[in-house]
């Protein structure tokens, strides 16, 4: 077994435990939930273990704050990654909705509601990029005056907002942790897209 199988072994092993999942005699829903914890677990670990570049978390609420209303995807994701514009080249080729026609920079303007997306939905990428997408979703949103900025800064910021949708899996389980402040952020396509 490689050393990621040996990890999300440990992983699944450890949520199970948690979860109270150790005998023959669990139910189905338990070892549903408890694989479920084990992916999430797993989702977050990928982050750091499979070249996908790691976020400058720290003064990133007041990049994006900076950022005009009507921002880009690109904007976004120069916010995620400062300084670093080849990063800034692979997630939005990962992650980005970029629309190069009319754009002189190649950038798309940021769309949260309606039909228009921030992201790709997942698919190729898979649970690696997950945490990237969810933290462009909620900055993308992040804008003071607007009624999801204040929702967002009450769970701690957009880091922490994304890690806490990522850890709950599910909108409904989102809605018990993040009370009020979670419906406020829900109503957002692209949140619901990319965070869970």
């Amino acid at each position: 077994m490689n050393r990621q199988g040996i990890r999300m072994a440990t992983v699944a092993a450890g949520a199970a435990v948690l979860l109270g999942v150790t005998g023959p005699m669990a139910s189905a829903t338990e070892a549903t939930h408890a694989r479920t914890a084990a992916e999430h677990a797993a989702a977050i670990q990928l982050m750091d273990n499979t070249g996908v570049p790691q976020i400058v978390e720290q003064g990133l609420d007041q990049r994006l704050a900076a950022l005009p209303a009507n921002r880009t995807v690109a904007q976004v994701v120069a916010a995620m990654y400062p300084g670093d514009p080849a990063a800034q080249r692979e997630a939005l080729t990962h992650i980005g909705d970029i629309q190069s026609a009319g754009a002189a920079d190649g950038a798309a303007q940021v769309s949260t509601g309606g039909n228009g997306h921030l992201m790709r939905p997942m698919s190729f990428w898979g649970d690696a990029w997950k945490y990237t997408k969810c933290v462009a979703a909620v900055g993308a949103i992040f804008i003071p005056a607007g009624k999801a900025y204040e929702a967002i800064k009450g769970l701690g910021g957009v880091v922490e907002a994304a890690k806490l949708m990522i850890k709950a899996g599910s909108i409904a389980e989102f809605k018990k942790l993040g009370g009020n402040a979670a419906l406020e952020i829900l109503g957002i396509s692209t949140i619901q897209s990319n965070c869970f």
